[in-house]
């Protein structure tokens, strides 16, 4: 698994923490030490480029208005504007304009990656390739097909049911022509038509699983073997529709 430095979504959208002052809407973040123009939250007023480190008085006004603003609020509010105060400590911003219109929209910058839920969920199963199969087993060390699936989407805050007969009735039912990377798959291996076996979907023509079979977790070619392809039943659709992170 190739390492990832994480940046926070809440980190991210620090603009929409400044409570109070959104009007116009466009605002770029890019990597600290970018080569790339400088991070900037846009703001109505365009006469000028204010940088904060040159800038101490109007960081310390944008600063005091976020802590002003946090008085009387859930501590869940105050918790986020915190994360906004440090990315104004943290990172190389520029502010341009009137703080009093701080911006909303997010557009990544080309240093960037962008990681979905998806994507996340499919690399921590990649994580456990060459892990045994056993039956009924829960993980980590080992796991059957249904205990595989549930362990790697619960790492990832989505509860699903342990036997793959009951995860194959959660989301939505999607056909093999539909299946997007982060479906669930389901098979009928014994022929008669009932779900006894499920594997993670990767994307073109792919999935991942605990193979009783193969007697660990493996990637397999619905193309390469013609077994899987000719006894799926179905894909299930169950992640929520994706927020992106920005990573490097």
């Amino acid at each position: 698994m190739r390492k990832i430095k994480r940046v926070s979504l809440a980190l991210l959208t620090a603009p929409l923490l400044f409570t109070g002052c959104m009007h116009e809407k466009v605002s770029t973040i890019i990597p600290p030490k970018s080569t790339d123009n400088v991070a900037k939250f846009d703001l109505a007023d365009k006469n000028q480029t204010l940088p904060l480190e040159n800038n101490a008085s109007l960081k310390n006004s944008v600063t005091n208005e976020i802590i002003n603003n946090n008085q009387d609020k859930p501590l869940a509010d105050n918790m986020l504007n915190s994360l906004a105060l440090s990315v104004l400590a943290n990172m190389d911003i520029e502010l341009k304009g009137d703080k009093q219109h701080i911006t909303e929209a997010l557009e990544v910058g080309d240093n960037w990656e962008v990681i979905t839920k998806e994507d996340e969920i499919i690399e921590t199963a990649k994580e456990f390739l060459g892990v045994k199969y056993v039956w009924a087993a829960n993980g980590p060390t080992s796991f059957d097909c249904s205990g595989f699936t549930k362990y790697v989407f619960e790492k990832h805050g989505i509860t699903i049911p342990r036997y793959s007969g009951y995860q194959a009735n959660v989301g939505t039912k999607v056909a093999y022509n539909e299946l997007k990377k982060g479906d669930l798959v389901f098979f009928g291996t014994d022929k008669i038509g009932k779900v006894n076996h499920v594997g993670i979907f990767l994307g073109n023509h792919k999935f991942i699983h605990a193979s009783s079979g193969g007697k660990k977790v493996m990637i397999t070619s619905f193309i390469q073997k013609k077994f899987y392809k000719n006894r799926f039943l179905h894909g299930q659709r169950i992640i929520h529709p994706s927020k992106t992170i920005a990573s490097l």
